[in-house]
């Protein structure tokens, strides 16, 4: 999603995740779909076969109860952090701010989290704060976590306390713990700081958390992985409603319902499934007009797994086969991005891979029509967190250049999800082929 290879990659990609711990349920997806041929090289397959998503290995609870020792030891200094967490708004299924769940692992609503301070960043207290027993709604919605044993058990927080009554505040709770020095938060509580406390808003405490955001650990690179190749087999479940006289909506509907019947939460963001001019529209959402014979037809979707969040970009003709001006341009933007992911190194920044590409397009006279960045992390958020800082090992990250041409109705823009590693930049989505002989092979399995 735009910010304002072959199967003997993938293998390499399989063997390098192997080795560092990843559990890469899509390169077992890719294997399915490529065989060895006599002569000794791919070909295609024509059946799809869901990938296997395999539960990531891991202790979300005792990773949140690391990220928290960690915040308070890059914030250095004695006080308190105060962070409350997403609020229902009373339609659909609730889901806890990304940061939230970062340091907690807890999606409830309307409760808060609070940290205690040594005067070098130790981690004195830990208090969650959750809504009390509460029968009648539990009658109505189910069980829900209440202060107490088992929630501090469960959620690895030292103490468990109500949330502040009805015309209540947390400033006396915070009062409570005698703490002096800064009152760290990321918006502005509906309280005065406690006396001995100076509240200090965003500034120290989310570049900390942003910069842990960024790197990867093995439960957080498996989760996304599994995202990934939920997302790579919703595309190939959509490429059976590819042709001229179908809707937009046939491919959201098949790419959504993959989501959910391999055990996403949600998309990370509205499918984008745009046919003709509209792929010219960089945030199509409309998804309601019909594909016509000799137009491309754009997705660019991402699943939410566990939170986290997959984003790749297809495009492929509507009547499986590339016309020759649609194939010239969609192999200029294939050898963009083939160019970026080959330079990336640990160090360079997404702006550096930018230029790569952006120097391949302008060398054939397009980058007039590459419009956005080429690049921006994964995570939580399918644009996270984490700004212009070097690319470092375990970083995740998209590359996806793109053409844009509103005189010609053409869009097109081909996107994957990269690994960062010691030896470059790994790509995590190759289940679902961008090569244009692949698509139309692909196309053709399926009519």
């Amino acid at each position: 999603m735009p910010i304002p290879e072959t199967a003997r990659t993938l293998s390499c990609a399989a063997l390098l995740l192997a080795a560092l711990g990843v559990s890469c349920a899509s390169t077992e997806s890719a294997r399915r779909s490529w065989t060895v041929a006599p002569d000794g090289g791919w070909t295609l397959q024509p059946q799809v076969v869901d990938p296997t998503i395999v539960t990531p290995e891991g202790d979300p609870v005792a990773e949140c109860a690391d990220r928290r020792r960690k915040l308070a030891a890059d914030l250095g200094t004695e006080g308190l952090v105060f962070l409350q967490g997403g609020s229902a708004d009373g339609h659909g299924r609730f889901f806890q701010s990304d940061v939230f769940w970062y340091l907690s692992n807890v999606d409830l609503p309307d409760i808060a989290l609070v940290l205690k301070l040594g005067p070098g960043g130790e981690l004195l207290d830990e208090i969650l704060f959750l809504p009390p027993k509460d029968e009648n709604f539990e009658m109505w919605n189910g069980p829900r976590l209440a202060p107490g044993p088992e929630a501090a058990s469960r959620t690895g927080f030292a103490r468990t306390l109500p949330v502040p009554a009805r015309g209540e505040s947390y400033a006396d709770a915070l009062a409570q713990l005698g703490a002096q020095g800064t009152l760290f938060t990321l918006t502005a509580p509906d309280f005065e700081a406690p006396e001995g406390l100076t509240r200090e808003t965003r500034p120290r405490m989310r570049s900390r958390l942003h910069a842990a955001r960024l790197k990867k650990s093995a439960y957080e690179k498996a989760c996304l992985q599994a995202a990934i190749d939920i997302t790579t087999s919703a595309l190939h479940q959509a490429m059976p409603a590819v042709g001229p006289g179908r809707h937009e909506y046939e491919l959201q509907a098949a790419i959504d319902g993959t989501y959910l019947r391999l055990g996403s939460e949600r998309p990370g963001f509205s499918s984008i499934c745009a046919t003709g001019m509209n792929a010219v529209t960089l945030h199509y959402e409309k998804n309601r007009d019909t594909m016509q014979d000799g137009d491309l037809v754009l997705m660019d979707v991402g699943a939410k797994y566990r939170y986290y969040c997959a984003d790749v970009t297809r495009t492929v003709p509507v009547n499986g086969r590339f016309s020759e001006r649609q194939r010239e341009l969609y192999e200029l933007v294939l050898k963009a991005q083939t160019a970026a992911a080959e330079a990336a190194r640990p160090g360079m920044t997404l702006s550096d891979l930018h230029a790569v590409a952006k120097g391949v397009l302008e060398e054939a006279g397009y980058d007039q029509y590459f419009v956005h960045g080429l690049s921006h992390w994964i995570g939580l958020d399918v644009h996270d967190v984490g700004g212009r800082v070097p690319i470092q090992e375990d970083y995740l990250f998209t590359i996806e250049p793109g053409i844009y041409i509103a005189d010609e109705g053409l869009g097109i823009r081909i996107e994957d999800d990269y690994l960062m590693t010691t030896d470059g930049a790994v790509k995590l989505s190759g289940a679902i082929p961008s090569d244009p002989d692949e698509i139309e092979a692909l196309l053709a399995s399926l009519q």
